[in-house]
């Protein structure tokens, strides 16, 4: 494989409807950033309902700058999901260290302090053997050693809950790459894009189906969920703020629609598991946001549409599949060997060549 440069890029369930990113396929959301010559939409993408309309957000551009940005980028690492391949995951431990160190490295050049909420798999591998070196590593995730992997986002909502200060949190498969505008980050609640979310379940977050079961047994359900008539959700792929009152009180709500006792019969009813994490993370997010009072949402993209568009924001999220897509794989093998290459002989010595 040619040898890259630094220089990136520039812009150049059923018969009923599905509305969002169709479950089949792999979501790159400027994956162009990290593989120059891929094609923009390259057959990944969203199914969109006809009219609809994301909820107005306010996006950061390029060159924003605000008085008192967001200064703590937050990563979290649940290793339980991961051991036990709940979700889609990289392909290797090989791939899957080097996506930490190009999410790590990029934007602890854009945030002054970084942070890791895990468990003791987690600092072994992260801190110890891949040497990354976060400004602080809380080991809380050690508490959910009882918990149903399934809930693969269990341990992000709890990284967001013990969060006391203006962050950022950023998924190990997002990069920030050189001119992202960390410095114009300043919402209230920050989040990636508005995501179409519709109740009616004709998508693949299903809340309706998450309330009826609930409710039908009597479970737990956050007020804010129950009222919500909404139809857009907010994508994770970084989220945080300033409004940590706010983030820490949703957190607590979505922890407890996954660990109430009285919500479990319900959790049975609706398994298998996995594809309900965005239902409590994401969708219950939008609802707080979006279902009673005003609240200052920042996102990266305005919409999923504008995520696909826009290469301005210096920003790479591999959702689901895209992590095994071999051409990303690939370039994301040579842009840590080129740019990082202590990084890629630690990852070497600890896996071995791929």
């Amino acid at each position: 494989m040619a040898v890259v440069t630094f220089d990136l890029p520039e812009p150049n369930h059923s018969a009923m409807p599905h509305y969002g990113y169709d479950p089949g396929t792999a979501v790159a959301i400027g994956g162009r950033l990290l593989a120059p010559g891929i094609p923009r939409h390259s057959g990944y993408g969203e199914i969109g309902e006809p009219g609809w309309r994301p909820p107005p957000v306010r996006v950061v551009r390029p060159g924003d700058r605000t008085a008192r940005p967001i200064r703590r980028a937050v990563w979290s690492f649940w290793s339980v999901p991961y051991r036990r391949r709940r979700g889609r995951h990289w392909p290797s431990d090989f791939f899957h260290a080097l996506s930490w160190i190009l999410s790590f490295r990029l934007a602890s050049r854009l945030f002054p302090t970084t942070a890791l909420v895990t468990d003791d798999w987690g600092h072994e591998l992260l801190a110890d053997r891949l040497r990354l070196p976060f400004d602080d590593i809380s080991l809380t995730l050690n508490g959910l050693a009882g918990q149903d992997p399934s809930w693969w986002a269990f341990g992000k909502l709890h990284a967001y809950r013990e969060q006391h200060e203006p962050f950022l949190h950023i998924d190990n498969d997002v990069f920030l790459w050189p001119g992202f505008p960390a410095e114009g980050l300043d919402g209230e609640v920050v989040a990636q894009n508005p995501e179409h979310a519709p109740v009616r379940d004709a998508g693949y977050y299903r809340p309706s189906a998450v309330a009826a079961a609930i409710r039908s047994t009597g479970g737990f359900l956050p007020k804010e969920f129950s009222g919500y008539a909404g139809d857009a959700a907010l994508c994770t792929g970084v989220v945080g703020g300033t409004a940590i009152p706010f983030l820490r009180r949703y957190a607590d709500l979505a922890i407890r629609m996954v660990e109430s006792a009285e919500n479990q019969t319900a959790w049975q009813r609706l398994a298998p598991l996995e594809e309900y994490n965005l239902v409590v993370e994401q969708y219950l997010l939008g609802a707080l946001c979006w279902g009673g009072g005003t609240t200052d949402v920042q996102c990266v993209f305005g919409s999923q549409h504008d995520s696909y568009r826009d290469d301005d924001r210096k920003f790479t999220h591999l959702i689901a599949s895209a992590k095994s897509d071999l051409r990303y794989l690939a370039w994301l093998a040579e842009r840590v060997r080129n740019h990082f290459p202590a990084d890629f002989e630690i990852v070497r010595r600890v896996f071995g060549d791929q």
